[in-house]
């Protein structure tokens, strides 16, 4: 497959006659012709008319307290502005800041961004992190999010990894011909190699490759590593043994190249071994806790962590994505796992999974979550498979690992925040972005009202119109198809 071959394969989505699909891509191929790259997101000006927010009452952190707030050019004030105000009656609704995800691959191409939009919005959740993506797909749809009336989102573009590596076989076998074929036809095997994957084994690589992996301006770095426990001094994958992942050597010089750029480092673990490697090279962020993917007794051995990991963890202020919910959803790929394999999103919200707190199991990573939250790690919510990160929410409550002030502030203040560290987000006060989601009850009272959104504001801007023209505009589709 040729560079070009992707935009063959949307003619050939085109051609199938979908005229929804023809308007999103005719200016989203624009854009990328004329030279649109990557970079960190930056939300469009709003143009919202200014607002009075009245009777709500509004999380500060603690409760809801009753309060009347301002939106002017998409920022809170408790300032009357001058001239006309339009008044939103928020009849005693409860206001929390907007949800985030902080590990997901749904945002992906120009083919389902509008509908994985109009999902995360319907959900209240804003703020997405795509950790590995098709560099040439999610280029194309830079100019249909991080805008007021779509949800925002970073991407890191190619993972890095070693020969052989996770997830090499994952685009390579099974997302080539089950996920992408589908939508831009056919893919030659190897050409996610240096778009979705870069392979690296040596520090000569690493600098040979820098200028492949800084392509497209990515918002963020990802590496991998995968069982690291068994490498030795070589940077060569042993017989025997089940590395699947960087050499941990290579990882101090990396963080250090990706810190000189700019960039922050979210590093995919999966054992103890992974977890400390990672941030004693000084990465800013675990995609994963381990323990999220236990294939048997000796895995979950490898995955338990010692109270020095989880201070020393704290001490470095590294964060820890939870992504409970992912490991359980997959099946093994020759021996190891795969992600997003399905050509859907992976586990609703309603979804069953495959083990429970009462699977002796499951206790690691239930024990390693409690562990770093007693340590003062800051945990961010992800779910890495699933539509939105309700799922995850709901998950990590059935585990009853934490109250429900707990589990809101970390969905809604604290995974924002570090998905999105530059902008006033997550809280409201005094110059921060007018958005916030309006639940009809109390969820610190009935968790469950974090699923009754009755209104939506993004910068100063209502979306619940739009999601219901959305929404007409989806059903009426896959009806004519």
């Amino acid at each position: 497959m040729e560079p070009q071959r992707a935009g063959s394969g949307f003619a050939a989505l085109i051609m199938r006659g979908t005229n929804a699909m023809v308007a999103l891509l005719v200016p989203l191929l624009l854009v990328l012709a004329a030279g649109c790259a990557g970079g960190a997101a930056t939300p469009a000006a709003p143009s919202a008319k200014p607002y009075a927010f009245v009777n709500g009452r509004w999380f500060d952190g603690e409760q809801f307290q009753p309060d009347t707030w301002y939106s002017v050019q998409g920022r809170l004030t408790r300032q009357l502005p001058p001239g006309p105000v339009e008044t939103v009656d928020l009849s005693g609704l409860y206001m929390v800041p907007p949800f985030g995800e902080a590990h997901n691959h749904n945002v992906e191409g120009p083919w389902n961004v509008q509908e994985v939009a109009r999902r995360y919005l319907q959900d209240g959740v804003f703020y997405v992190k795509n950790p590995n993506d098709v560099r040439d797909f999610a280029l194309q749809i830079r100019h249909a999010v991080n805008v007021p009336t779509s949800l925002d989102a970073i991407f890191a573009h190619a993972g890095l990894t070693g020969r052989g590596g996770h997830p090499v076989a994952l685009y390579e076998d099974v997302l080539r011909v089950a996920r992408y074929e589908p939508v831009v036809g056919p893919i030659e095997r190897g050409w996610f190699e240096n778009r979705s994957y870069v392979v690296v084994d040596t520090e000569a690589e690493v600098e040979s490759k820098w200028p492949v992996i800084m392509s497209g301006r990515p918002d963020f770095l990802k590496l991998y590593l995968v069982h690291s426990e068994d490498d030795g001094g070589s940077v060569e994958v042993r017989p025997g043994h089940r590395r699947q992942g960087l050499h941990p050597a290579l990882v101090p010089g990396i963080v250090a190249r990706a810190h000189a750029a700019g960039l922050q480092v979210t590093a995919h673990v999966e054992t103890a071994a992974d977890f400390r490697h990672a941030v004693r090279a000084g990465v800013d962020e675990l995609a994963h806790v381990p323990g999220w993917l236990l294939q048997g007794p000796e895995d979950a051995e490898h995955a338990r962590l010692t109270e020095e990991d989880a201070r020393l963890a704290a001490a470095q202020k590294v964060r820890v994505v939870t992504t409970s919910v992912a490991g359980q959803a997959m099946p093994s790929l020759g021996g190891h796992h795969q992600h997003g394999q399905q050509a859907g999103h992976g586990p609703g919200p309603e979804a069953k999974h495959h083990s429970s707190p009462a699977d002796p199991v499951s206790h690691v990573l239930r024990d390693n979550l409690l562990l770093l939250q007693r340590a003062g790690v800051s945990l961010l919510i992800g779910s890495d498979h699933a539509e939105t990160s309700l799922a995850e929410v709901q998950h990590l409550r059935s585990l009853r690992l934490f109250d429900d002030r707990t589990l809101l502030k970390m969905w809604c203040e604290s995974t924002p925040a570090a998905i999105f560290p530059g902008r006033r987000i997550g809280r409201f006060e005094e110059g921060y972005e007018a958005s916030f989601v309006a639940l009809a009850g109390n969820p610190l009272e009935d968790f469950e009202q974090v699923r009754a959104i009755r209104r939506r504001f993004k910068q100063g801007v209502p979306l619940d119109g739009a999601l219901i023209q959305d929404a007409a505009w989806s059903a009426a589709d896959r009806k004519s198809r």
